[in-house]
């Protein structure tokens, strides 16, 4: 195995503990809220990308559209999220935030901005732009991946 390559699995290989890690620490900040980290997670999406139907947000989280449907209807329930009407798609309708749900996750960024402000004055801002750049890429690569192994394997089953 080559060395790049080896660098590389070293690299995947601190992904699930940075992730636990990051996970623990958001749970902290959902501490109080009510709000799981599924549903943050949704809130966040939408606060990103604006009005989207379950299944754009299923596909930006890399999750199930019936999990994402799930979640959404606690949230829904919960007063956070509304539907709106999707000229592009009468049956998938946008998933928008309410006011209560705008609060809550500007809210709960606020307090994760505050925890991460130390830990990214420490870090080189070059370095967290070449790791999120990697990061983007490795992600890409790993997609096309499992999309053309996806595809061989309906094609033997064929």
């Amino acid at each position: 195995m080559s060395t790049r390559t080896e660098a590389l699995y070293d690299v995947i290989r601190l992904v699930r503990p940075l992730y636990k890690v990051l996970e623990a620490a958001v749970q902290i900040e959902l501490a109080e809220t009510g709000i799981t980290l599924p549903q943050r997670a949704v809130l966040e999406q939408i606060l990103d990308g604006g009005p989207l139907t379950v299944p754009a947000v299923g596909r930006r989280l890399i999750l199930p559209r019936q999990f994402i449907q799930k979640t959404a209807n606690e949230l829904l329930d919960a007063g956070l999220l509304a539907k709106r009407e999707n000229a592009a798609h009468k049956r998938s309708a946008l998933l928008i935030l309410t006011p209560a749900g705008l609060a809550a996750i500007t809210g709960i960024k606020a307090r994760e901005a505050a925890v991460m402000h130390p830990i990214a004055r420490a870090l080189d801002k070059g370095d967290v732009e070449t790791t999120r750049a990697i990061l983007q890429e490795i992600i890409r690569a790993f997609r096309a991946h499992n999309a053309d192994g996806k595809r061989q394997e309906e094609g033997d089953s064929a």
